[in-house]
């Protein structure tokens, strides 16, 4: 009886659940096709009289490189650019830009494979100048 039991649980313990979703394999390439002209994400708001187009904010552009991103960031007039680059959590990258704890300024970031939305940088206005600050670093491993 001992050794039918033993034989039993061992059997359990190396068994599969067959209730567990298959989870399938996506592959994500690391050029796209055809990169959009048009920003996928944007925050722009106005600064003042909108009669002189004065706007903070950042619009994200899609570059050939799935994972990386344009940032063309503009505050009263002044334009600046910079790269937003994503981790690779084996679902497409998608950039999401939220309002920012001060007026002027705004949270850029992306859904993970659960879809909850991860900040990585914040842009502000200080004195006139931009700032992009890292609010979080990411990194995927394997296991």
């Amino acid at each position: 009886i001992v050794a039918l039991l033993f034989i039993s649980l061992l059997t359990a313990c190396t068994h599969k659940n067959m209730n567990q979703p298959i989870r399938k394999e996506v592959i994500i390439p690391a050029l796209r096709k055809d990169p959009k002209p048009k920003p996928v994400a944007s925050y722009l708001i106005p600064m003042g009289d909108p009669k002189l187009e004065r706007v903070f904010g950042v619009e994200v552009f899609e570059t050939p490189f799935t994972f990386k991103y344009l940032l063309s960031m503009q505050s009263d007039g002044m334009l600046q650019t910079d790269t937003l680059i994503l981790p690779n959590l084996d679902t497409w990258p998608m950039v999401i830009v939220k309002p920012g704890p001060q007026k002027l300024s705004c949270i850029i970031g992306f859904l993970d494979n659960k879809k909850i939305f991860r900040e990585y940088k914040m842009l502000y206005s200080v004195k006139d100048q931009l700032k992009l600050k890292v609010l979080k670093s990411y990194a995927v491993t394997n296991n």
